[in-house]
């Protein structure tokens, strides 16, 4: 698929900004079926997300959008499900998920049933939603 064409189709099920960008960077416009993670704790959870979403999807491959405007299809077990100074998104060819990395240290997730499936995966994640003060979390506990 064409490389404007899979933004367009982001934008219309996601309401993926073009050219590049997902909630949080887009604004806080709630989008259903979608959860905001502080990073450094999704990461922990890498590889059992990479092979929930192979099995619940049925997917060996997903689109990887980078931040540099580079669309590829890659093997889902060579996805980098973490921010390595460009941003990424990952979603499979029919956009019924999709996965996005920013900056901001955070990790949103969209997708019904990928969000079930982390939440078995994860009980925790109730803790670890992404906040706008992402510098001060974890909380400092120290006293100044």
């Amino acid at each position: 698929m064409d490389k404007d064409l899979i933004i367009l189709e982001l934008n219309a099920r996601w309401k993926w900004r073009i050219p590049f960008g997902w909630i949080p960077i887009s604004g806080n416009e709630a989008i259903e079926n979608t959860e905001i993670y502080h990073a450094d704790y999704f990461d922990i959870f890498e590889k059992e997300i990479i092979n929930t979403i192979g099995r619940i999807y049925s997917l060996t491959e997903v689109y990887e959008l980078v931040e540099d405007g580079e669309v590829s299809i890659q093997p889902l077990r060579n996805c980098t499900f973490f921010y390595d100074g460009l941003e990424r998104m990952y979603t499979d060819k029919d956009f019924q998920f999709a996965l996005y990395f920013s900056h901001e240290t955070s990790v949103t997730v969209g997708g019904r049933q990928l969000l079930e499936e982390i939440h078995i995966i994860w009980p925790e994640h109730k803790n670890h939603f992404w906040q706008a003060d992402y510098w001060n979390y974890p909380p400092d506990t120290e006293e100044v």
